[in-house]
């Protein structure tokens, strides 16, 4: 029997055709999303899995593509709405659910954590260097006598 060790195609989670109710401006954004995926992440994560490592050299990319703070109104974010950014984070999980997780900690659990419960001068402060990937956000937990173990 040969195995052909050939990728699988992305498989696409727009069964409802949800994005067709997007702007064409937005629509173009999955688009662009999708593109940078297949090309740059698509080609390497793998071998960054298996050496556990983090691509640095795609953030530059991922700032190009002004998703960070997608949602989120002021502080030069682009305050599209939570429905694109659902989807941007849809398209990049099709093609790579660690660089998704990335983004999904980043611009949602960080940034959103400012936006929603920061003061002004917080916001004025992180936001905008954080939507530009100047600063890069993260998200511990540790809990007595279990170290890390959400669930």
């Amino acid at each position: 029997m040969n195995v052909v060790n050939k990728p699988l195609s992305p498989a696409r989670g727009d069964f409802y055709h949800i994005s067709a109710i997007l702007s064409e401006e937005d629509q173009e954004l999955l688009f662009r999303v999708r593109a940078f995926m297949e090309a740059e992440v698509a080609p390497i994560i793998n071998q960054y899995w298996i050496r556990e490592e983090f691509p640095f050299q795609l953030i530059p990319g991922l700032a190009e593509l002004n998703i960070a703070g997608l949602g989120y109104h002021g502080y030069s974010c682009p305050g599209k709405g939570t429905l694109l950014d659902g989807m941007v984070a849809m398209e990049m999980a099709s093609v790579d659910s660690s660089i998704a997780t990335f983004m999904g900690v980043h611009s949602g659990l960080a940034m959103g954590s400012i936006y929603l419960c920061g003061s002004e001068e917080q916001k004025q402060q992180w936001l905008p260097s954080m939507r530009r990937f100047e600063k890069i956000g993260a998200f511990g937990l540790t809990e007595p006598e279990v170290g890390s173990g959400a669930s």
